[in-house]
This record gives structure tokens, C-alpha cells and sequence, in this order.
């Protein structure tokens, strides 16, 4: 099985992320999509012997970026091959590690599977923003947050007619049939921001995408961003400067 992932400036992240899988007998291959990151993301992926790296730019447009970087990481993914999707602030539970390793060997029926995920909120510092570090080198968690199961699209059979459209990880078109999803329990960990500034700094980018939507007169994407009144400004179309 390949597990298909994307980065951007991960550094501190690459190693806890990649040990908790890379040596299982499953993982064939790590496909990882850097978008030209400037700390030494690269470098680190690369002392990993399955791991595959390639540089496609990412231009900070959030959710419109994602989405054309997850279609590029499916470009790299062989027609036929098993490929799992997973970012580096998420964990493979270990049921869902038991639950792959069937899918692997047992194979997969229908196009796309959805696996359940778990968004933690991660206990911090006093005063800090900063999350406190067990001794695996993940946060230690402090409670679970937002919608449980979040279903998301996982797992895939690759076939050249599945794309991402919209939000990546909710909506995937292409099935072969409508009614060809199926979703699993086993789900994936997703842990809060190390630092909560980089969680902030990706709640005003959803709102800038919310706010081009809004502009061009467009439905909002997939759900409509919560807007926390601190950073409501950024939800405003004249906020932004269009030409930048």
C-alpha cells in the first residue's frame, strides 16, 4: 500500500509522523507532495528508505491549493494501486493500522473508503500557546473537539477518473458508481497545532477563500467557516487585496 501525503515546511513533525508507520509490513511506499518548503522538510523525509519526494510550488491559496495539490499527489499514485491519504498533523489509530493491513492483503471492492477522524484538542503550556510533548514526540492530548466520526475520504483504489473538488479529504468525484463509498470506524487521530498561531493563521486562510467565494458570488466551500468575531475582518471581501 502506498500512503500518499502532502507538506509544507513539516521539519519538526517529519520524524514523529513517519516513525509511527514507515517499518510496518504494509507500507510499500510514502509519496509525499512538497510544496517547496524553505526549512529542511525535505531533508528529513529523505533518511526514510520507502520514502518518495516531489516538489510541485504551493502558492498559499488554502483550500483551493489543497485541492490542486491533492490532485497532483493522485497523479503520482499508479492506476490499480491501494493508496491511503494522511496529513502530517494525523495519526493512524491502532485499529485503523489493523484495519489497513486487511484492506492490503484481503484488497479493497470499492473505489473509495471513508475513515472516520477524531479531532483532538492537545494540552498546552500554562499561559502558552505551545502544546506539551509526550516522550513519542506527539502532543499529550486533552480532549476531543468537533464533529466525531468526521468521514473523510481516505482510502482509495486509484483509477483515472477520481479527482478532488472543493474541500480535499470531504468531496471526491469520479466513483464509478454513485453508491461507491464505503466508510470504516477505525479512525485517523488529528491533533490541534503544536503552536495554536499556525491553527489561527489557517482559520484566516479558510476565511480569505470564504471571503473570494463570496466576492465572485460563489456557494461557500463544502460548509460555511465559523467566523470567530477576533478575526471577523478577514471574512469581509473588502478586507483583502485581490490583486496581491
Amino acid at each position: 500500500m502506498i500512503i500518499l501525503m502532502k507538506s509544507l515546511n513539516e521539519e519538526k513533525v517529519v520524524k514523529r509522523c513517519l516513525d509511527d508507520f514507515h517499518d510496518l509490513e504494509w507500507v510499500d511506499r510514502v509519496i509525499v507532495i512538497d510544496g517547496k518548503s524553505t526549512d529542511y522538510t525535505v531533508q528529513e523525509l529523505e533518511r526514510y528508505t520507502k520514502t518518495e519526494v516531489y516538489i510541485h510550488p504551493w502558492n498559499d491559496w488554502y483550500h483551493d491549493m489543497e485541492v490542486c495539490q491533492s490532485n497532483i499527489a493522485l497523479s503520482y499514485v499508479p492506476n490499480g494501486e491501494l493508496a491511503f491519504i494522511l496529513d502530517f498533523d494525523e495519526r493512524i489509530s491502532p485499529q485503523l493500522k489493523e484495519e489497513l493491513a486487511q484492506f492490503d492483503t484481503e484488497g479493497v471492492q470499492c473505489d473509495v473508503t471513508g475513515v472516520a477522524r477524531k479531532t483532538i484538542e492537545v494540552l498546552r503550556h500554562e499561559d502558552s500557546p505551545h502544546a506539551i510533548i509526550d516522550t513519542d514526540g506527539w502532543p499529550i492530548e486533552s480532549h476531543q473537539i468537533g464533529q466525531f466520526p468526521d468521514y473523510q475520504c481516505r482510502l482509495i483504489r486509484r483509477h483515472p477518473d477520481l479527482h478532488w473538488v472543493n474541500s480535499p479529504h470531504h468531496v471526491m468525484r469520479g466513483q464509478k458508481s454513485e453508491g461507491d463509498i464505503k466508510n470504516t470506524l477505525a479512525y485517523i487521530l488529528h491533533y490541534e497545532k503544536d503552536d495554536y498561531r499556525d491553527r489561527e493563521r489557517i482559520e484566516k486562510k479558510w476565511l480569505r477563500c470564504q471571503a473570494r467565494r463570496k466576492m465572485l458570488n460563489l456557494p461557500h466551500d463544502v460548509f460555511e467557516t465559523k467566523i470567530k468575531p477576533e478575526i471577523g475582518e478577514y471574512a469581509d471581501p473588502t478586507f483583502w487585496d485581490w490583486r496581491v
